[in-house]
């Protein structure tokens, strides 16, 4: 009986070894949205703290993979459609947990709407309150679902492709609130020669679930597996502050 036994993990264990080695001849497509300082574009190569977390776990995989600049919503539909696809860098919220394989977490997460400091006209007490004003959001974004989900329609915000247009817009006075998390404003705010002092928080819309890589459903278990262990190392080395100094210095 321990004999048979044996055999079957032995079994199951050259199995996923064979996934895995499978995997590694294929080429994953890892689509990027464009959101600073996590991924985006500089001088035709795609870099950021989320990237630089990624490229380091999975190269000490030896996965065959390229990383595509991709539309944030158009990538969480394609990663859901197609095999040896993954996306980051991406909320984990209730609505999205079946949807994909996640690896991570990359960041912890908490999203604050902010708002001119100098604009002492807005005041949110509670999420209603958000309906008086105009407010921006990622397309396809976790902040768009939150309004989703708590009854808002399209008219109560407006919708932007890329998340650094949002701070544009609010000093434009386009919009009066954008939501965001300190270390991505910041560091937009540090690139446009503005100070992160001139913004001021009035609500977190959430402090939950954290930011991950996502995968399609169908991604062996055993490369799951062999990126999520890659990237608890790499974390475990401090890396990860050490990126985020580098971009905010």
């Amino acid at each position: 009986m321990i004999r048979k036994q044996t055999l079957i993990i032995i079994l199951i264990v050259v199995l996923m070894l064979g996934f895995a080695v499978s995997a590694k001849a294929k080429k994953i497509t890892i689509l990027v949205d464009t959101w600073p300082p996590y991924n985006f574009k500089i001088n035709n190569k795609i870099v950021g703290i989320s990237t630089e977390l990624v490229e380091a776990a999975l190269q000490k995989t030896k996965l065959n993979y390229e990383l595509v600049l991709y539309p944030f919503k158009r990538a969480l539909i394609t990663v859901q459609k197609n095999p040896n696809t993954m996306l980051y860098t991406v909320a984990r919220i209730p609505q999205r947990e079946n949807m994909f394989a996640w690896i991570g977490p990359l960041h912890p997460r908490k999203v604050y709407l902010f708002k001119l400091k100098r604009r002492t006209d807005i005041h949110i007490a509670g999420v209603e309150d958000i309906k008086k004003y105009h407010t921006g959001a990622l397309s396809g974004g976790s902040v768009e679902q939150f309004f989703i989900t708590h009854g808002f329609h399209e008219g109560d915000y407006y919708l932007v492709s890329k998340s650094d247009q949002l701070l544009k817009m609010l000093f434009k006075k386009r919009i009066d609130l954008i939501p965001g998390d300190p270390l991505d404003l910041a560091y937009q705010m540090k690139l446009l020669g503005l100070k992160y002092s001139e913004l001021e928080k009035v609500y977190m819309l959430s402090d939950e679930g954290g930011y991950y890589m996502v995968a399609n459903k169908n991604t062996p278990d055993a490369i799951i597996t062999m990126i999520q262990k890659s990237l608890d190392e790499i974390m475990a080395t401090g890396l990860r502050e050490e990126i985020i100094n580098k971009y905010l210095k």
